[in-house]
């Protein structure tokens, strides 16, 4: 099967989601399933087997260790070369987005992962006043997803309570 992953943070940074994801592209991989990696731009090209795409970004001001990258068409060359049989967009924001449309419009199965409680982060950096807002985009982006996964029980009952299928 081949699998195209779009993040909005791979390597070389290292976090919660980085984790995650290195063990899922390693068991994909190791099980035979081809993946392509559509990221900010980090200096890789692949990773044990997997291409990755890399996306040209800016750091974000209020955590500048996070690049933000805009979609492009290039995005979507990228994927008709690799022709994915499935896309899964990881805690979708920005580049997920373009996954979001490239599922769409390539009519290929959507999952989408929620790993960080974004609205929380709103509340720390003192913007708790655009919460609703936050919790209407993630709504919309994830109920396109034909599958939703979450990374626990807890946050799967929040998302509920907000509307998320």
């Amino acid at each position: 099967m081949h699998i195209a992953l779009l993040t909005e943070t791979f390597l070389p940074k290292v976090d919660g989601i980085v984790t995650r994801l290195r063990h899922t592209v390693e068991h994909l991989q190791r099980n035979g399933d081809q993946v392509l990696i559509v990221s900010p731009d980090g200096g890789l090209t692949e990773y044990k087997g997997a291409k990755i795409y890399g996306v040209s970004g800016f750091p974000l001001p209020l955590y500048p260790e996070l690049k933000l990258s805009l979609p492009r068409p290039s995005i979507g060359v990228a994927l008709e070369k690799f022709q994915p049989d499935l896309i899964h967009v990881v805690n979708p924001a920005v580049l997920g987005l373009a996954g979001v449309y490239y599922a769409k419009t390539m009519q290929i199965p959507l999952i989408a992962s929620y790993h960080t409680h974004l609205p929380q982060y709103l509340q720390h950096y003192g913007l708790g006043m655009l919460e609703p807002v936050m919790w209407e985009l993630i709504k919309a982006v994830h109920n396109q997803a034909q599958l939703n996964l979450c990374t626990s029980t807890a946050m799967v009952d929040e998302l509920r309570g907000h509307g998320v299928e």
